[in-house]
């Protein structure tokens, strides 16, 4: 896990845009008051892009100094679950992918009662919010990402489909993420037990391409970027998002259906400041936050009639057949899916 201080604010007070609603100047007054520190723990290790959330936030708010604490999803769960049973309160605002963790800190009652103030322009799957406790901001969605500059246009029209992901050309020029990281386990769930013409019999196919396993996408992508591998499996396509804006070469594709699933926001029980906690979540579900999600971290917006696509590459597409897992098949088959990916891929040297 690791720890960033990116805010540009600190407590000195400072005009909040005139966009932001009275609710909000209401709130970033008390937060101010309050010392105008906040603490999010996120599970995500992308910390060079939140630095850069964090920097559109105190554009709005530039009076509140942001710090977070980041890792996998499970690592960050169990902090905070480990720091609320021992009576500490280090965190404002929880930010994780899927439900069941937010779950499980919920029922043991250390998520607060709150609902953004912008929710009613949010579609809310029932598998993706807790009511009046936690609700989905963003899509993640997964597929594979390729170096175009050692693909071809003929190899590239492979990944369009998941038979082609597994096709010979690709021995020894692939890369896959483990299904161990929190996030990268709900995509190989619906690939493996989703859908019937895959299952275990695909994920072989894979592994017989003799892919380096890797535990995070962070370190897959730019070891692709870089040349090392021509295609990588199992990652966001945020990652080509974020490649473009560099300038880097990095395209991502989805194949016949994309899965997806969502990222969370919720206000901490006794919150060292609940206010700033409060303006930040209401900031991650306006307009300007949404914008800010895509253009840093390169997730999806759920925000309705938010339209801007994540990346105005030429080659990215939205999905045309999004299909959210569903959490509880990933927790049922979570043990079976961990033992047989790394049975197939021959417990592969991990890095």
């Amino acid at each position: 896990m690791t720890a960033g201080c990116a805010g540009f604010g600190g407590g000195g007070g400072g005009e909040v845009s005139a966009d932001v609603s009275n609710t909000q100047k209401a709130l970033y007054e008390d937060a101010v008051d309050a010392g105008g520190e906040l603490s999010v723990f996120v599970g995500t290790s992308s910390n060079s892009e939140l630095d850069q959330l964090v920097e559109l936030f105190n554009e709005e708010f530039p009076g509140i100094n942001v710090s977070y604490v980041s890792g996998t999803g499970d690592e960050v769960s169990e902090r905070v679950l480990t720091e609320k049973r021992s009576g500490l309160s280090n965190a404002d605002v929880l930010m994780l992918a899927g439900m069941s963790a937010f779950e499980r800190i919920n029922d043991e009652g250390y998520i607060e009662t709150f609902t953004p103030e912008d929710i009613e322009l949010f579609t809310q799957e029932e598998s993706t919010y807790i009511p009046d406790a936690v609700y989905s901001f963003s899509d993640l969605v997964s597929g594979a990402c390729y170096n175009p500059d050692n693909v071809s246009k003929e190899e590239a029209a492979l990944l369009k489909t998941y038979e082609g992901w597994t096709d010979p050309t690709w021995k020894g020029r692939a890369a896959v993420v483990n299904v161990d990281g929190f996030g990268y386990r709900f995509a190989m769930t619906e690939w493996v037990y989703g859908d019937k013409s895959m299952g275990k019999p695909w994920l072989e196919d894979l592994a017989a391409l003799d892919p380096t396993v890797y535990n995070s996408g962070n370190v897959a992508v730019p070891q692709t970027i870089a040349g090392e591998y021509d295609v990588v499996y199992n990652v966001i396509t945020g990652y080509g998002a974020r490649a473009h804006t560099g300038g880097e070469p990095l395209e991502c594709v989805t194949a016949e259906f994309a899965p997806y699933y969502t990222f969370g926001s919720a206000l901490v029980t006794d919150a060292p400041n609940s206010a700033a906690g409060k303006v930040f979540i209401n900031w991650l579900y306006s307009e300007s936050g949404q914008a800010a999600v895509q253009e840093t971290l390169a997730w999806s917006a759920r925000r309705e009639g938010f339209d801007t696509p994540v990346s105005d590459a030429p080659w990215w597409q939205e999905p045309k057949d999004p299909r959210l897992v569903q959490e509880d098949v990933v927790e049922k088959n979570y043990d079976d899916l961990y033992e047989t990916f790394n049975n197939v891929m021959g417990a592969a040297e991990e890095k």
